[in-house]
């Protein structure tokens, strides 16, 4: 479908005329133009005509693309399943998919995606950073390094490398990071990463022994997930939480938590997130039922 079909459909979809559409944006009979792909508006005036449709860009994208989302954007967000349930499987396939689509298109984002899957494979064998996560890493770090700015491409590409920084690294990127987020507030994705950069710091503080930034970091997870009610994020944000208190020698409610939110995830039939959680306290030797 052509840009200006697309408008055009959306238009209709809305029962909105052309009239109504180009009030106050551009004369109606350039409206018509543009809907018959004769005329291309600027940005200012497209921005204004899909505010008015009430549609944003990437719906917008979406509908163009006859409804199919762009391939770049499937494939993150499949990566971030696997990732979340611990699916090397799928992450083998996702890993092969990519560095195919890296070799035909010349696309960086596929050539980082292949890498992460390949780290995420090597991580969830036995929740350790060895030498190879380090390598797979290294060209996404380096790439990250040179950013003047992050956008949102940069920051998905933090969150789902943070596990294998270092302490000082991972502290030195967040701050880049979670300063960028906080100019944009207003966007739901944005909100969502910020929440999973959390955890995922609390998770390398733990790693590296540092549970008091470990709990600060968990702390602020858990608030994050309750503003946007990211029930499985809540989970795992609670999980590592009661893990710091622990090692903090601060107890209170800790077991309970844990036994409650491991429950959960074995309720939730989330197999491979229960073994990881439970292989995480068994490294970490924390040990419920003696406690």
């Amino acid at each position: 479908m052509k840009f200006g079909e697309t408008i055009k459909k959306i238009r209709r979809d809305k029962n909105l005329t052309q009239a109504q559409l180009s009030e106050g944006i551009m004369a109606r009979n350039h409206l018509s133009q543009v809907e018959n792909n004769n005329y291309f508006p600027s940005y200012d005036k497209f921005f204004l005509l899909i505010d008015r449709l009430n549609v944003n860009f990437e719906e917008f994208l979406y509908i163009q693309n006859h409804q199919k989302i762009l391939f770049t954007g499937k494939i993150h967000s499949q990566i971030s399943q696997a990732a979340s349930l611990k699916n090397n499987e799928q992450l083998y396939s996702l890993a092969d998919e990519a560095n195919n689509l890296y070799e035909q298109t010349g696309n960086i984002s596929y050539y980082h995606y292949m890498l992460i899957c390949r780290a995420l494979i090597a991580y969830n064998t036995d929740l350790t950073i060895n030498q190879d996560i380090i390598e797979f890493m290294s060209p996404i770090k380096d790439y990250l390094f040179k950013m003047e700015n992050w956008y949102l491409y940069e920051l998905k590409l933090f969150n789902n490398i943070i596990y294998s920084l270092t302490l000082e690294e991972a502290l030195l990127f967040s701050r880049t990071s979670l300063k960028r987020l906080e100019t944009n507030k207003p966007f739901l994705e944005f909100q969502h990463i910020k929440q999973c950069i959390y955890t995922n710091l609390s998770t390398l503080c733990l790693e590296h022994g540092n549970f008091q930034a470990a709990k600060n970091f968990s702390k602020r997870a858990i608030k994050e997930a309750k503003k946007f009610s990211l029930i499985y994020e809540m989970v795992c944000s609670k999980l590592n939480y009661a893990i710091a208190c622990i090692k903090l020698g601060e107890k209170g409610n800790a077991c309970e938590v844990i036994e409650k939110n491991m429950s959960i995830l074995e309720y939730l039939e989330l197999d491979n997130l229960y073994k990881h959680f439970s292989i995480f306290l068994k490294k970490l030797e924390i040990t419920l039922d003696a406690t």
